[in-house]
């Protein structure tokens, strides 16, 4: 009985010993139950967080392909925007800036020509984003930057607004426009210092081939390229500015980017002077009919000059009025009372020298039909150089006076040649004016208009760097930013 009760209390014990086992195993199965469990869960998210990266990294690219593909198409930013939004896969939002400084600072917007670099900034988003919390790889940001480089045109010299060989004076309140932007509208001065001043204004640019600039209150809307120093105060510069001398520029609008000065600068293309003498063959073979002047050089609309003058709205084809036999010693002028006149064709005036107080044409007759006028005062000198000298017998050879108002015909331009002097001292005169000095008075304006002189080279084959405008350029670099 003793021995059955001992027995009896030993089978309880193990029965105690194994049900801690059994709690024990339970315990350590849970334990690893629970860590499998995590373990598969951060696996998971893991993995959909990889995937999700790769997904909207993807994105990202393409966005930044759509961009470029908008800024690769004329006006493509400025018609759609420079941000550009898909809703559907690949999901993504770009956005197109642009620096004007090479880097240093950035605006969203679309580039203008001005600018030197352009970037652009995609964030994609993933089509499977992440579970268990894992959403690093839900969005990437992408950034890519490319040059943003000028569209150059060669444009012959002979697209110069105003060709001086010098100027004298100061362009004061003087104002250059142009009737249309694809041409080279400049101020080209072959030697001599240029001072612009009092809100002067040039639509284009100053081009100095041996000579200092001097701008105070003077805008310049294209480039300044000069053989000489340049000083700029309180002025706005579109275009890029270059110096073969030294270069100062305070409280000015420029494009820092585009500054250059030293010896590193070329010097600027700027043509010889062209010799025109008065040679009545060449325009006969060009089709030009030749009228010589009878009467008074002192024109006015009452007197008998006045008549003759009129009669210029009579001539339906090419012609040339030459004044040089009928005032050999003396200027042609018109008055400050002047009808005008109905031009039907093409014509030249030939004088030894010009005062136009005011000057009156329009072609109302051929509204349609471009008309050109060419006031010549003869070189006849072939040197290269302007010969401003009597030739004989005449004891005359002088200047081209703009002394008061003109007023032209939307479709009529003239040219202003003399190898002497053009003073300008009014406005609406619409054309281009070569001269062997150019000085430009308080009033002075000019609409530049290309005219040239027909059958007359004034280029010497040079050609003008002119910007039309920009493209994208070669990639810089592409960064994954987020």
């Amino acid at each position: 009985m003793f021995i059955t009760r001992e027995l009896s209390r030993v089978r309880r014990g193990e029965r105690g010993s194994a049900l801690v086992a059994v709690l024990g195993l339970m315990i350590v199965l849970s334990i690893v139950t629970i860590t499998i469990g995590a373990v598969t869960v951060q696996s998971a998210g893991t993995t959909t967080s990889s995937r999700a990266g790769v997904q909207s990294h993807a994105a990202a690219d393409a966005g930044i392909d759509v961009a470029l593909a908008r800024l690769k198409t004329t006006n493509g930013c400025t018609t759609g925007g420079n941000v550009l939004t898909s809703t559907v896969v690949p999901v993504f939002t770009s956005t197109i800036g642009y620096s004007l400084n090479a880097g240093s600072t950035w605006t969203n917007g679309c580039p203008p020509v001005s600018a030197t670099h352009v970037r652009i900034t995609s964030v994609g988003t993933a089509e499977q984003l992440g579970v268990a919390r894992a959403s690093s790889g839900d969005k990437s940001t992408v950034q890519a930057i490319y040059k943003w480089v000028p569209i150059i045109v060669q444009v012959p010299i002979d697209g110069a607004a105003v060709y001086a060989n010098s100027v004298d004076g100061v362009l004061k309140k003087f104002n250059l426009s142009s009737a249309d932007n694809s041409v080279a509208t400049s101020v080209m001065v072959k030697t001599g210092d240029v001072e612009c001043t009092n809100n002067a204004k040039i639509g284009g640019d100053l081009i100095l081939g041996d000579g200092n600039a001097k701008l105070n209150a003077c805008d310049v809307a294209g480039k300044i390229h000069v053989n000489g120093n340049v000083v700029i105060d309180s002025s706005n510069v579109g275009g890029s500015i270059w110096a073969t001398g030294t270069l100062s520029i305070a409280g000015s609008t420029y494009n820092t980017a585009t500054v250059r000065s030293g010896a590193t600068v070329p010097i600027p293309a700027i043509p010889n002077w062209t010799d025109i003498k008065w040679d009545p063959a060449q325009w006969t073979g060009m089709g030009y009919n030749i009228v010589n002047w009878t009467g008074s050089c002192d024109i006015s609309k009452n007197n008998a000059a006045g008549t003759k003058w009129a009669q210029i709205a009579t001539y339906i084809t090419p012609t040339v009025v030459n004044f040089l036999n009928a005032c050999p010693n003396v200027p042609v002028t018109t008055s400050n009372s002047m009808d005008y006149v109905d031009l039907k064709s093409n014509i030249v005036l030939v004088a030894n020298q010009f005062t136009f107080d005011k000057l009156y044409f329009t072609n109302l007759s051929l509204p349609v039909t471009p008309r050109t006028l060419t006031f010549l005062v003869p070189d006849d000198v072939p040197d290269g150089q302007p010969t401003c000298s009597p030739t004989a017998p005449s004891t005359l050879k002088g200047d081209i006076f703009l002394t008061n108002e003109t007023d032209f015909g939307t479709n009529i331009a003239a040219m202003v040649y003399t190898p002497c002097k053009i003073r300008s001292n009014r406005n609406g005169f619409r054309g281009q004016l070569y001269g062997g000095e150019v000085e430009f008075n308080q009033q002075a304006s000019l609409e530049f208009v290309p005219v040239g002189v027909q059958g007359i080279d004034l280029s010497g084959g040079l050609t003008n760097p002119v910007q039309t405008g920009a493209k994208l350029g070669d990639p810089l670099s592409t960064l994954d930013v987020g």
